[in-house]
């Protein structure tokens, strides 16, 4: 079981975009379909988990009206901090999760690509944590990658497996792409289509 610190500061130490997030069509494609399938053009208050250097970040920022960001390693946290400096509505700290958990409730809360990291037993914590953070109307919406990690116990498959168990909330949709898995979970157990007068 590799230690989680010192993976993503290997993997920074060798690139300040260790995925390529700005080069592959592959990781533009699943941010725009994450952003397509939010409920509502903008929300109040939201939580991004896992920001990496903030690449995302910026587009969701436009979706928002404060937006805080959250990642556990320094390095991403200096490269999203400039990426994002000129956002005044945008935070971004540096926190471990589950133990570290930012405190107010939130419309949406985005976790993409970060919960197959963590020990079964951090991955119940936080799913309790991000249940117990979101406001009445409030919105989850996690995205992982399907395959397996060298060095982690966990896969996509497994975590979202384990967020239908677990999350007391409305599963609202899924999108079963050969590559990721992408779910969304509600408050609400009203539509779109219902609560726009549509049906």
């Amino acid at each position: 079981m590799l230690n989680q610190t010192d993976y993503f500061d290997e993997l920074y130490k060798k690139s300040d975009d260790p995925w390529e997030y700005e080069q592959r069509w592959y990781e533009e494609r699943k941010r725009k379909i994450c952003l397509a399938l939010l409920l509502k053009p903008v929300y109040s208050k939201v939580l991004e988990i896992g920001c990496s250097n903030g690449i995302f970040s910026q587009h969701l920022a436009q979706r928002a009206k404060q937006l805080i960001c959250l990642d556990a390693n320094s390095k991403a946290i200096q490269l999203a901090k400039i990426r994002l400096e000129h956002l005044s509505h945008v935070k971004v700290i540096q926190q471990r999760i589950p133990d570290q958990f930012p405190a107010g409730s939130f419309d949406l809360i985005i976790i993409s690509e970060i919960m197959y990291y963590l020990q079964p037993e951090e991955l119940s914590k936080l799913i309790e944590k991000v249940e117990n953070s979101l406001t009445s109307q409030g919105v989850v919406l996690c995205c992982h990658w399907r395959y397996p990690i060298d060095g982690f116990i966990l896969t996509g498959e497994t975590v979202h497996h384990l967020l239908k168990q677990q999350f007391h909330l409305q599963h609202y949709l899924n999108v079963n792409d050969p590559d990721c898995i992408i779910d969304l979970w509600s408050k609400e157990t009203t539509t779109l289509a219902f609560k726009e007068g549509l049906i």
